[in-house]
């Protein structure tokens, strides 16, 4: 069915972006009915991001208590002119959106110009009171995304072994099965007395290889100004 809607969809967007993106939003409508009436968000990116990009963006869900309905966040994507992200967004934490704003600019990139998202759509206060079989139900709207984006690079905020973006899609997309043995993804420590460490691999998704980057959550840790961290992020971002 998903293959389906894929297509569906393409044939939409290849019509016009405006028509592609209604397709996605009744589509997404169709994936998330179980929760839409949750408090939630889905794309901070503007509509003008509904189209190929090099990079994908995901947080792991929204926090705080919630301001909207994951129903009325979607179809208001139809009219978003300008990203979540934006100055004027109370929000989002300043922090985390500052941080953000760096990272992409290490990058050579600025934030409103990148697909950013959460791989679960629905907010809760906190980490732990989040129910992480959402992933399950919410990737099927990525997946649509990915179709129309196809980007080169995923970057996850948060790289946790067990519930994170960055451990969903690995064990979604890694050769595990067909390579017991193999180590899953590399890692590369940024600061030693921390441990902290960016965490990645070459993964396929939609028969597109795609390196798949896991940071240490941008509002728990600054490393930004690190410069061995800007250095290895280049590089890797580089290749591709």
């Amino acid at each position: 069915m998903l293959e389906k809607q894929i297509q569906e969809l393409s044939e939409c967007y290849l019509k016009s972006k405006e028509f592609g993106i209604a397709k996605f939003i009744e589509l997404a409508h169709s994936q998330l009915s179980l929760i839409e009436n949750d408090y939630g968000e889905v794309i901070y990116s503007s509509k003008e991001k509904f189209t190929k990009g090099k990079y994908y963006f995901l947080g792991l869900n929204p926090g705080g208590s919630g301001y909207i309905k994951i129903n009325d966040h979607l179809n208001e994507y139809r009219k978003r002119t300008q990203d979540q992200w934006s100055e004027d967004d109370i929000n989002k934490p300043p922090l985390l959106k500052k941080r953000a704003e760096e990272l992409f600019k290490i990058l050579n990139y600025k934030l409103c110009d990148v697909f950013s998202t959460n791989l679960i759509f629905k907010t809760t206060p906190n980490a732990d009171s989040l129910n992480f079989g959402f992933a399950g139900l919410c990737w099927g709207v990525h997946l649509l995304a990915l179709s129309i984006v196809q980007p080169e690079v995923i970057i996850t905020c948060g790289n946790d072994k067990k519930e994170s973006a960055f451990s969903f899609i690995l064990d979604l997309y890694s050769d595990r099965n067909c390579a017991p043995d193999k180590k899953l993804f590399e890692e590369y420590t940024i600061s030693e007395p921390l441990k902290i460490s960016i965490k990645f691999s070459k993964i396929y998704i939609q028969d597109r290889p795609t390196l798949l980057i896991g940071l240490p959550h941008l509002s728990r840790f600054n490393y930004l100004n690190d410069t061995v961290f800007q250095e290895k992020i280049r590089e890797l971002t580089k290749k591709g």
